[in-house]
C-alpha cells in the first residue's frame, strides 16, 4: 500500500466490521487480509442473502459485496437492503461493489445503483485501502461520519500548499501548476454540474460530481468531497430542486477552498 496516503486520515484507522460478501475463496482471502492489515475486522458472507439480513441485524458497518454471486445477485442484494433499510427507518449501510467488470459503463452503473464504490477485480491494494477509507469517512451515524471541521481542512489545504511550494527548484513550477489546475478544473466540473442540473442529465451530473470529489480528496478538503457525496445521493433519488440547492453548497465552499488555496499569492 502506498505509504503516503496511510496518514491521511485518522478515520480509516477507527475499527470496523467489514463484511467481505463472496463466493470465490481467492477473492476471500485476499480481501479478508487487507481488511485485517487496515486494522479492521472482516466477516465473511458467502451468500448475498443472508449478509442482506446480517446487516439489517447491525452486524456490519461496511460491506464489500460481489455483483456476480449466485442466487442473489449484488444489484438485488443492495435494492433489497436499501427498500428494507427505508422500511426500517434505517440509515443505510455503505457498500461498495466488487466486480470483474470494469468499463466505465459499469462504474457508472454501480454508482448510478446506489453503490457507494465499485472495486475492479482482481483486487489492487492502494485502490482498496483509498476505497474502504471514502466509504467509511462518509458512514453516517457514526464517529467517522462525523461533519468535518471546516478548520481541520484549511489546515490540511495549507499543509499541501507547503508541500507543493517545498518542491526541489528544478521543479518548483509544479506546484503553481497543481493549484492552478484544480481551480481551472473545478470550476470547468461546477459549471458541467450546473448545466446537466438545468437539462436534467443525471449521469453527467454524477460523473462530474465524483471528477470533483476526486480533485477535492487530492488536495485533502474533506467537507468539499462530502457535498460532492451529498449531490450524488440526491441525484440517486431524483431529488432535483434539493441537488440545485446542494449545488449553491458547493459553488459557496468551492469560493472558500481557492481563497485558502491563493492566500499565499496576495
Amino acid at each position: 500500500m502506498d505509504s503516503e496516503s496511510a496518514p491521511q486520515s485518522s478515520e480509516s484507522r477507527i475499527s470496523a466490521r467489514v463484511a467481505v460478501v463472496d463466493d470465490d475463496p481467492i477473492s476471500i482471502t485476499l480481501q479478508e487480509r487487507l481488511v485485517s492489515l487496515l486494522g479492521h475486522s472482516a466477516l465473511v458472507e458467502p451468500d448475498a442473502q443472508r449478509a442482506v439480513d446480517r446487516a439489517l441485524e447491525g452486524e456490519f458497518d461496511l460491506i464489500l459485496l460481489d455483483l456476480n454471486m449466485p442466487g442473489l445477485n449484488g444489484f438485488e442484494a443492495l435494492r433489497q437492503l436499501r427498500e428494507r433499510e427505508a422500511a426500517l427507518g434505517r440509515s443505510p449501510i455503505p457498500v461498495i461493489a466488487v466486480t470483474g467488470y470494469t468499463s466505465e459503463s459499469d462504474r457508472l452503473r454501480c454508482l448510478m445503483a446506489g453503490f457507494a464504490e465499485q472495486l475492479s477485480k482482481p483486487v489492487h491494494a492502494d485502490a482498496f485501502e483509498l476505497s474502504i477509507r471514502r466509504a467509511l469517512q462518509h458512514r453516517p451515524e457514526s464517529g467517522l461520519g462525523a461533519p468535518v471541521d471546516a478548520q481541520s481542512d484549511a489546515d490540511r489545504l495549507r499543509a499541501t500548499v507547503r508541500r507543493l511550494s517545498d518542491i526541489k527548484p528544478a521543479e518548483k513550477s509544479f506546484g503553481p501548476t497543481v493549484m492552478e489546475s484544480f481551480a481551472l478544473r473545478s470550476q470547468q466540473l461546477i459549471e458541467a454540474i450546473r448545466q446537466a442540473l438545468f437539462e436534467r442529465e443525471t449521469e453527467q451530473v454524477v460523473r462530474s460530481a465524483r471528477a470533483l470529489k476526486s480533485a477535492a480528496d487530492f488536495l485533502g478538503v474533506s467537507r468539499l468531497a462530502a457535498m460532492c457525496v451529498h449531490l450524488e445521493e440526491l441525484m440517486m433519488a431524483q431529488r432535483w430542486n434539493s441537488a440545485e440547492q446542494a449545488l449553491q453548497d458547493i459553488e459557496q465552499e468551492h469560493q472558500a477552498v481557492l481563497a485558502v488555496l491563493f492566500e499565499s499569492t496576495r
